[in-house]
């Protein structure tokens, strides 16, 4: 009976391992679920932060409902803080949100002629990355636009993968290339005032997400900006930033792109709501000079001019005009705005609004 004890044990050892192995592995399967759920999967180097799982969307006419706006934004207007220029509140002092927090980059690259664009939310993201997509691979691209008939959204997701990097290094090991190997790096910055007002109307009032959207303030603009405002501040004290459906849409601009250490390396394109203006014009100027053939830039002005509408531009809207009006006549929350966005009016040679 002995000589049986250990074939027993050898077999219990078994069993119990073969019992742990298939919890490990249920497990790994139940985590790799969630992580498909809850983590976007692309291909090539675009290696995208994690992004929470996504919630109930809803959404508002820009162009109806206006007395639900208007009703929630009745409160009184105040006087500011903090008298003085920008300058002379922001000049070292903690009132105004520090410069050159890590957020991310995002290239976008076409190395047939060696461009590379960093795109920033709230500054035709959507649409120089469908064009960065053509000029990627222009067969494919008119091939799959021609079948499908793609709006905006889809051309900016057709190679988004492929032709996207979120580090300088990693983009110049791939192509062999030096930062002086004949790239072009560009970049669109907008009027900070302007880029805040958009992503505001788009985020907060147009669709928004979750069970208490910006901060739970609603459609208040008042109540976000004073929210935004301290998030802000207490993310870039700790050093440590959320990136939430919201906060992406309004980091200052001076956050992205590795811009310490790029701006004097960036080509700065000016966004325009109307691309027929300078902002076609910088593009254009950048694109001869890699030698983009004439027919692509057709090409690619047709796409900025027939349909330069996305399903999130809020250009022209009654809701972009009303609160567009309500915080340029609002010094306490234009003092606020201009606190948030200090440095990109610095860094990318914006003028102050009126009174700063």
């Amino acid at each position: 009976m002995t000589h049986l004890v250990p074939r027993i044990l050898g077999f219990v050892l078994f069993v119990l391992g073969a019992a742990i192995l298939l919890t490990e592995v249920m497990h790994s399967y139940t985590r790799y679920i969630r992580q498909s759920e809850t983590y976007t999967v692309t291909s090539g180097d675009s290696q995208d932060p994690p992004k929470k799982q996504k919630q109930l969307k809803t959404f508002f006419s820009l162009y109806r409902n206006m007395d639900e706006i208007i009703e929630q934004n009745t409160d009184t207007i105040q006087p500011r803080v903090l008298n003085g220029s920008a300058h002379e509140f922001c000049n070292n002092t903690d009132h105004c949100i520090r410069p050159f927090m890590r957020h991310e980059t995002r290239y976008r690259v076409a190395p047939d002629y060696k461009m590379a664009h960093c795109v920033v939310h709230k500054s035709m993201s959507t649409v120089i990355t469908g064009i960065m997509c053509y000029l990627y691979n222009r067969n494919y691209y008119l091939k799959v636009d021609k079948q499908m008939n793609m709006s905006e959204w889809d051309k900016a997701a057709l190679c988004r993968g492929d032709n996207t990097f979120r580090h300088l290094k990693s983009l110049q090991k791939k192509y062999n290339v030096s930062q002086t190997g004949g790239w072009s790096y560009s970049m669109i910055t907008r009027d900070p005032i302007d880029r805040f007002v958009s992503g505001y109307v788009d985020r907060c009032i147009r669709v928004a997400e979750g069970s208490s959207p910006c901060n739970g303030c609603d459609k208040n603009m008042t109540c976000f900006i004073l929210s935004e405002y301290e998030r802000f501040k207490k993310q870039a004290i700790k050093g440590v930033l959320t990136n939430t459906f919201e906060d992406r849409h309004f980091y200052p601009q001076n956050w992205r792109c590795d811009i310490r250490s790029m701006r004097h390396k960036y080509e700065f394109i000016r966004y325009s709501s109307d691309p027929s203006q300078q902002l076609m014009e910088d593009l254009f100027k950048i694109a001869r000079r890699q030698g983009v053939p004439e027919n692509e830039l057709e090409f690619i002005e047709d796409e900025l001019t027939k349909n330069r509408k996305t399903t999130h531009t809020t250009a022209y809207s009654p809701a972009r005009e009303f609160y567009q009006k309500r915080l340029r006549e609002n010094p306490l929350l234009m003092e606020y705005v201009v606190r948030m966005f200090y440095h990109d009016f610095v860094i990318l040679n914006y003028p102050f609004p009126e009174g700063f």
